[in-house]
């Protein structure tokens, strides 16, 4: 019975690693599209959405039938609530960057806008695989130096607002596309919010 347990505890660990990889899966989509302009890869990574999140829901239901049957206590305790927890973090990071696919199909990026995304996705790839990893490993200063960052997500954001902003002044943007493109940054900002928040529940183990 015990090592059932234990190989349970070790499929939750495999299983979020997996979803992390959905992530960035989503994000490697995300380039294709910056390079080569193909509204399919927009496409997969709405489709990838559905799957990243049902991947995620089933994290949760096995966590919450473990907490049931096993009723584990201390580290194991806090390893399923925060497991809990990533998984729900995991359904909302897809969802964004579902979300930022969809409003770039209907207003597609200039140069300078790819510019600012291929920032954005190189810095969140590596939060996202060493979050998962932090997570994993028990490893606070590796979580610590990804939540840190996410500082480079804010600047990013204020720069993006600035380039809007310039281009609103000089009427190269229609108020309908400003509006979509300000809650297309936003996106990328609180993705980098959700993937220090995974780090974040490394240090609480």
């Amino acid at each position: 019975m015990r090592t059932r347990y234990i190989e349970d505890l070790d499929n939750i660990r495999e299983m979020e690693k997996n979803v992390s990889e959905l992530i960035q899966l989503s994000y490697d989509r995300f380039v294709l599209y910056l390079e080569n302009g193909q509204k399919n890869n927009l496409e997969e990574i709405i489709d990838l959405d559905h799957d990243t999140r049902q991947y995620a829901a089933d994290i949760e239901r096995f966590c919450y039938d473990l907490l049931a049957l096993q009723q584990p206590v201390a580290r194991d305790l806090r390893f399923l609530q925060m497991s809990i927890k990533l998984a729900s973090t995991y359904k909302r990071i897809s969802n964004h960057i579902a979300q930022a696919a969809a409003i770039i199909l209907e207003f597609p990026l200039r140069e300078e806008e790819k510019e600012f995304v291929k920032t954005f996705i190189k810095n969140q790839k590596n939060m996202n695989l060493n979050s998962i990893q932090s997570f994993e490993d028990n490893d606070n200063e590796l979580a610590l130096r990804t939540i840190d960052d996410d500082e480079i997500n804010n600047e990013l954001f204020e720069d993006c607002i600035h380039y809007l902003v310039k281009l609103t002044k000089s009427d190269q943007i229609t108020p309908m596309e400003l509006s979509e493109k300000v809650l297309f940054y936003k996106y990328f900002e609180r993705l980098g919010d959700r993937l220090a928040k995974i780090a974040d529940y490394s240090t609480r183990l």
